[in-house]
Parts: structure tokens; sequence; C-alpha cells
């Protein structure tokens, strides 16, 4: 934020000069509104931390925790929100040189590098062709609360973004000024608009959340990369041609994930199709409109096809009253004409009149018998330009948008059908026959108890949403799957609403009964469960209606909260490997669903190693990956970073389903090493979190968990019991809590004792050398470690811990962790044979580092505004002002570490 670096004019100067600039504008903002003592004050405070970090000195920071502590808590409030906008603005500034670094790259993308890479393996044009007949990618957005920062803010920093890119371009100095003053008055405006939210956001504002990146970079970013793809494939397998299904499609929790959430409802599931339906009708009717305005080419001069004309003809019968407004000359203008008329019908399909198009596929039809006409004579060019795009959107989208997943715990389910067979006068043993023969039931939730009722009108709801648009609404995942009998609870419930006829000849599905194992019992058992369900001749019928495909979903988070990090990458990775081999077995085809988190201790890190990493038996290329919180921000907030993100994804599916297994399949000696690593992780993790009496007062007292639950980030609560217990917290708010205090605990804690333990035995570290050079699970697993162990600090970590009541546990427990930290780091550095950490990634490294002395004081203030908080009695008016400051140390150090949970 400092002043005294000359401004720069921008242009090629690269990240650190937009910083600057940045901070310089922030620098103004904090003299003008809140005087130069403040500004000066925190100057100083950066400037000593930043000392403090090139040269530890522990009387220095006990001096500056000490001088911190005194200060006044208004002052102490505004230090902490001048360090939190300074990381809205680095973070921003990161994503516009990234956004930029793409737009301006010369290279071929990640599409064209895998097919090359294909093409010199010798694969041949025919499995290339196979393997995209069966590609299916899909991205989900969920609305996990993980994303802390407001709605405002993210708006205010796309403005301040905008305006740096005009700065790159040729500015006379007086628009350049111009420039910079509206960015000044962004920042000035993010400076006054309050990051912190004071209500809990309500499901229909995560929903709106949801379609503006719809709207925003989804619908640009997915036919481009469907684009990127044709073009390698003409340069690689100019034979093959890209499938008229696409392979890329968007998918969504928010506003159907009904799991521990009572706000998510049938009527909010309608509620938010209709949102997008509406949106996407919107960007249609003005892409049609532009290609009418382009397409002015005349039968005077280039014929069009028969069947076009009769189109035409038809449409001029249909809507008689808009015929008459065309203007005359449109007569000789085919193209033009027949695209008003699809425009005037998306007009009608949007307001719900009798003209509108009853389905996306009647308007696929209409473009394309305009595509047909113009390559049948010479018009390639213009089919190939944003007629093909708006083809491919129309094809990816349809009418729905994202694909809804609707999701409830199992529970309920066997709950629900319990009751409902009781009412008919039976038991469980009329589960299976009712399922063939669905009895009449009537859904009206008021004839049922709460959470049948609401069961039963959610399966409603979704079979309205398919009858109007098929696939908007087809997917139910019962979470906490144990049983087949889970999955047949859900099978039996749907059928009462009509989403299936399984005595038909052949049988009829609308839906998917998706199982989610997230605990390490269900994990290790998934195999043989989905091999019973799939031997049930009931269950057979279903999957012969929904193109013998099986879904199932692997839950990451849950099964690391549950046993540690190694233990249930490792569970993972073989349910994985089981689950596709049964369903292999059964001749069935295997669409998985990785329910990633979005940071390492639940599961996160790059999406496209762990694609590569995944078990080299399991190939089928149909995968959907959960995307979370600040993650979907950082990844789709600008079309660059989508299309990237994206195009990696498709391209390590591809390459994964491509590549030979032979090539990728661990050796026995490897999963050997890895059951016994993830046996000593899992009892050395367990032994501190479940089993050690002073764990849970040491983690309530440690971290702001308690405080947490009373910031405003997400519709869902906390926890699924109403307590603290690490038993009952979900996991995200759970991994949130130990980012904060920056122990980062359940991202490595227990994985040190069990590579130390390995590294004991003869040519132990000779082995793991070898899997970490060999073997892409392996060394996506232990690189992950690296980023999330760099960010971890021991030193700020004791801070919280002096906030431990109990001296004597404090120190134990405390000692204990940082024991196994400095054990995980030094194994990890031994594994990778690096010096330090990141080693081999200095820009990341670099980018971490830089952050730490900006993060540290809001670290400092936050222990104090804790210690202050907890001191005082309930009803104190103290409480108030010091939660409201906690709650903005919270806000800034996740802007920080750019994660949450």
């Amino acid at each position: 934020m400092s002043v005294t670096v000359a401004e720069t004019t921008l242009p090629e100067a690269g990240l650190r000069a937009e910083i600057r600039l940045l901070g310089q504008l922030l620098g103004e903002t904090l003299r003008e509104h809140e005087g130069q003592r403040l500004y000066e004050l925190e100057e100083a405070i950066r400037l000593r931390t930043k000392a403090l970090r090139q040269r530890y000195d522990p009387n220095d920071e006990a001096i500056l925790v000490t001088e911190l502590g005194g200060l006044d808590l208004g002052d102490a409030a505004r230090l902490v929100r001048a360090f939190a906008t300074y990381f809205q603005l680095i973070n921003l500034a990161e994503l516009e040189r990234q956004a930029r670094s793409l737009s301006e790259s010369g290279e071929e993308g990640e599409l064209d590098a895998v097919l090359s890479r294909c093409l010199a393996r010798g694969v041949l044009p025919e499995e290339v062709a196979a393997t995209l007949e069966s590609l299916e990618i899909m991205p989900v957005l969920t609305a996990h609360p993980t994303e802390a920062v407001r709605r405002s803010i993210l708006d205010h920093q796309d403005g301040i973004g905008q305006e740096l890119a005009r700065l790159r371009a040729p500015l006379k100095s007086r628009d350049r000024e111009r420039v910079r003053q509206r960015m000044a008055t962004h920042v000035q405006v993010l400076w006054q608009t309050d990051e912190v939210r004071s209500v809990r956001p309500r499901v229909q504002d995560e929903v709106r959340n949801a379609v503006f990146y719809l709207e925003r970079t989804f619908f640009e970013a997915i036919p481009d990369v469907l684009e990127e793809l044709s073009d390698a494939l003409s340069r690689h397998y100019h034979t093959v041609r890209l499938p008229a299904q696409p392979a890329l499609r968007l998918g969504s929790w928010v506003g159907s994930d009904q799991d521990g959430n009572p706000h998510a409802d049938a009527g909010m599931l309608g509620e938010t199709l209709q949102l997008q339906r509406r949106t996407l009708l919107t960007l249609y009717r003005e892409r049609v409109r532009a290609l009418a305005r382009d397409m002015s080419q005349s039968v005077r001069l280039t014929p069009v096809s028969k069947r076009l004309l009769e189109s035409i003809r038809s449409d001029e019968a249909a809507l008689t009253d808009y015929t008459e407004t065309l203007a005359p000359g449109t007569r000789e203008e085919p193209y033009r004409r027949k695209l008003s008329f699809i425009w005037r019908r998306l007009g009608a399909t949007l307001e719900g009149e009798p003209e509108g198009y009853r389905s996306a596929q009647s308007l696929e039809a209409d473009l394309d018998l305009v595509d047909e006409s113009l390559r049948a004579y010479q018009g390639h060019a213009v089919a190939d330009g944003d007629l093909l795009r708006l083809r491919r959107q129309v094809g990816t989208f349809g009418f729905i948008g994202a694909q809804l997943d609707v999701r409830q715990h199992r529970s309920l389910l066997r709950s629900a059908a319990d009751e409902v067979l009781l009412r008919l006068g039976g038991g469980r043993e009329q589960l299976r026959p009712g399922i063939l023969n669905p009895p009449p039931v009537a859904l009206d939730a008021s004839r049922w108890s709460p959470e049948t009722g609401r069961l039963l009108t959610t399966f409603a709801a979704m079979a309205g949403a398919q009858r109007q648009a098929p696939g908007s609404a087809g997917t139910f995942i019962v979470s906490m799957t144990q049983s087949q009998d889970d999955i047949m609870a859900a099978l039996f419930l749907s059928g009462l609403a009509g989403l299936h006829q399984l005595d038909s000849d052949p049988p009829r599905s609308q839906v998917d009964i998706v199982p989610l194992f997230e605990r390490l019992r269900d994990l290790e058992e998934a195999p043989a469960m989905i091999d019973a369900l799939l031997d049930d001749p009931v269950y057979a019928r279903q999957l012969d209606a929904r193109a013998d495909v099986q879904e199932v979903m692997l839950g990451y988070s849950d099964s690391s909260k549950e046993v540690g990090y190694l233990c249930a990458a490792w569970a993972l990775f073989r349910a994985h490997e089981g689950v596709a081999r049964v369903v292999s077995a059964h001749g069935r085809r295997l669409r998985v669903f990785h329910g990633r988190g979005g940071t390492v201790g639940r599961g996160g890190g790059p999406t496209h190693e762990a694609i590569l990493a995944q078990p080299a038996t399991a190939r089928d290329p149909r995968i959907k990956i959960t995307e979370q919180g600040e993650v979907i921000h950082r990844k789709y907030a600008r079309i660059e970073t989508a299309r990237q993100n994206l195009g990696l994804v498709l391209g390590a599916t591809l390459e994964h389903a491509l590549e030979s297994p032979v090539l990728r399949d661990p050796p026995a000696a490897w999963r050997e090493a890895l059951d016994a690593m993830a046996l000593e992780s899992r009892q050395c993790y367990r032994a501190l979190v479940y089993e050690d009496p002073g764990f849970q007062a040491y983690f309530e007292q440690a971290s702001p968990i308690e405080e947490i639950s009373q910031l405003n980030t997400g519709s869902r609560p906390v926890s699924r019991g109403g307590t603290l217990r690490v038993e009952d917290l979900r996991a995200i708010p759970w991994v949130f809590a130990w980012m904060q205090n920056r122990h980062l605990l359940p991202a490595w804690y227990g994985v040190g004792s069990a590579f130390e333990h390995f590294l004991r035995r003869p040519a132990g570290l000779q082995a793991l050398r070898e899997m970490y050079d060999g073997w892409p699970f392996f060394r996506s697993l232990v690189d992950n470690l690296q980023m999330v162990l760099v960010k971890a600090d021991m030193r700020i970590a004791r801070q919280y811990a002096g906030l431990v009541a109990n001296e004597r546990e404090r120190t134990r427990l405390f000692s204990n962790i940082e024991a196994e930290f400095h054990r995980t780091v030094a194994t990890v550095l031994e594994i990778t044979a690096q010096r330090t950490m990141l080693e081999r990634q200095p820009q990341l490294l670099a980018s971490l580092r830089l952050r730490d002395p900006y993060i540290d004081p809001m670290s400092y203030l936050q222990v104090r505004l804790l210690r202050e908080l907890r001191q005082l009695p309930p009803g104190d008016p103290g409480r108030a002002p010091r939660l409201e400051a906690v709650l903005r140390t919270i806000n800034g150090i996740a802007a920080g570490l750019q994660n949450t949970g």
C-alpha cells in the first residue's frame, strides 16, 4: 500500500506494477477516509511483519503482538479491513494477469498437446472417435459455504479489472488519468462496502450467483473449448469429427442440494430451473438478433434450400401478425427472415405463449435448417462462424442451463419409503414390487410427515421438470449410502412420482439414482455393494432404461475428515478402481462423480492432475466433478481462465481414457506400501482427532470455529447435529477453522508418521522415490501436500494455541501437532529430493510467500480479538463489536490464503 514507488503507466509492466498501482490507490483511499495516522500505522506494521519473515526474532514478535494488543478496537478493525482489502486487490490483479497471459499466448492449447501425444504414441483414429462418442465432462457448481466474499465485492473487483485492461491499451495521458480515476472510485466504494454479510445468504442468492457464472463465462467458454477440440482434431486426426452430443455440459447443486439444508425444497428446484431457462432464452434471442442483422444474403445472388423456404412459409402462416411487421426487403433475404421468426418464437417461449418452442430440440432443428442451406450453397465460412457457435450453445445448454442434481440423506429416504409402505398396509417386502408397479399415492405434502412430504414433492417437481425439459433434473444422489436398500428406497419413491416405468417393454426411466460413498467403511464396501445392486433383476431394468450407465459418487470431504488425508486418498482410489471393475464385469458403463472439495484437506488440488492420477483400469470417460466456493471464482470468473480449466479437464480425461492401462498400473509392492502407510496414517490421525480426550477443547479454543458458525457465508448450517463436536461438524467449517489458525491440520496430520515409518524399512526411501517418479496418483498426493505445508505455519499456529486455557493440555497437544508437522515436511523433502518445499515451483512459492507479511497482522489481531471476545460474558455490549472485528479477520485471512474450506 506504499506510495513511495513512482507510479507506472502499466503497458507490459507486468503483475508487480499492477499490484503497486492498486496498492497506491488503496493507500490514497486510506489517507482520505481514515487519515494519515492509520495509513502510517498500517505501513509500519506491514514492514515489521515483513522483517520478521526475513529474519525471525521471537522478542521482536512478542513486542509487535503486545503493541497490536494495545491498539484501540476501532483502529484494529480498520487495520484488518486495510489488509483484507489489499488481498482482494492482489487476488484481482493475479486473476487478471492470468487471464491476460492466456489470451496473449500464441501457443496451442492443452487439447492440441494431448492429441499430439496420442498420435505420437500410435493411438488410432477409431480409438479417438470411440472415446469421443462416450466422452462426458460435467463441472458441477455447488453452494457449499466456502465463498466468503460477497457478490457486491466481486462486482467492484470486476470493475477495477476492466479498467486495468483499458490501461494496457495505448491511451492519451488525459484518457489514462480518467481510467485511473475510475479505478480510484471503485477502490473507494470497495473500502466503503461491508465485506461481512449482515444476514445469511438465502438459497435464492446462491442460485443467482451460480446463474451469474452460467451467463458470464460458461455460456461462452464451453463452445470455445469445443471449437478448440475440433481444431485439434483437424490437425492431428483429420478424419475424426466431433460427435453431435457435446462432450462438455454444466451441472449444479445450487437450489437442489437438500441434504442438511431445509431451505432447499421442491419450490426452489422449480425456481432455479425457471431462472436458468429465462437467462438462456434471453441470451439466445440476443445471439439470433445479431445473426439476423449480419446474414443479409439475397436470393438474387445465391440460392437457398427448399426446406428452408418451406420452413419460412410455415412460420409466415403460424405468425401472421408478426409477419406483417417484417420489412418487405426480407422476402429476398431468407436467412434474415428465418432468423427473425426464430427470434420471435424465442420471445414467445420466454413469455409462455403457444407460438413458442416446445423444446430446445425444435430450436436446434430451425438452426440446422439455416446451417444446411448455407453449406449446400458455398456458405461454409458463414455456417462455421457465429451460427455454429450458437448451435453448440443450444446443444450444450438447451433450455436448461446447468443440469440440477438433487441430493438427500439415506436415512430420510429409508424412513420415507417405510412411511409410504406402512400407509399402504405393507412392509419392506413390498418395496421391490412397488418399484416395478408403483402404487397410486397422493404426493401432497400435507398428507405426510414433514420429511416424507418434502421428499415426495421433490420427486414430483423432478418429474415435472423432466417432462418440460428432459435432463433438467434427472439425477438423485443418496448421501452416506451404506447398502443397496438405500438406492432401492430412492428408486421406489421416484417411481411414485412417475419418474420411471420399469415394467414396460422396454423399460423407461428419467432418473439416475446415484450412491454417494463418503465414509471409509462405505468406500471399502462400495465395490461389493455395487456388485449386489447390479445383480438385482429389478435394478437391472433401471440400468437398461438408462443406456447401461451407472453413476457413482465418491465423497472426498467426509472421508478426509474421518480418517485423514492419506488414508482417505488411498481409500478413494481403491473404491474407484473396484467399482469400475465391477461395473465393467456386469457389461455396464460407469460415470464417476468426484465430490472434491476446494482445499487439499477436502480432496482438492489441481483437477487435471487428479484425473490423470485415476486408476489405470477406470477408463470410462464419463466424469462429473464438484466445483465449490472460492474455487469457482478463481477458475471461472474470467472467460480465459474458464477456457483453460475446462480444456485441462477435457484433455486429462481424454488422455487418461486413451493411454494404455499397462503403462500406469502400479506394481503390487507399491500398493502394499500404500496399504501400510494408509493404516499408519489413519491410526495417527484418529488417535489425535477422535481418541485424544483433550482434542475437542483444543480445537474449539485454538480456532475460530464458534465464530465461523456465525459468519454468514452460506444457507446451510455448519453442523449436522447442531453442535461443534468434530463428529457433527460438516467438513467445510472443519477445514475452514484449521485454515484460519494456520495449522491446516486435516490436510497433513498423520502423513509424516506414515512416511517416516515406511522410510525406516530397508530400501524404503528408494521405494517411495520410485513411486513418486512413476505413479501419478502418489505424485499428485505428495505434490498437494507440498502446497498445504507451505501455507501452514507453526509459528503463527503457536499464537492460536495460546488461546487454550489449560496450559498443560495446550503444551502437550501443540507439541504433538508441531512435531508431526516437522516430521511431514522432512519426509516429503526426502521423498521429492528437494531442499525446500516447492523448490521446483518457485513462482508458486514466491506468490505464497509474498502474502505472509499481510496475513500475519490479521492473524495476530484475530488471536487478540478472540481472547477478548471469549472473556466477555454473554450479553456484554462489548461482544458485538469484537465479534464483528473477528469476522472481518476471518474474511481477510481467507482472502489472503485464497482458501476457506
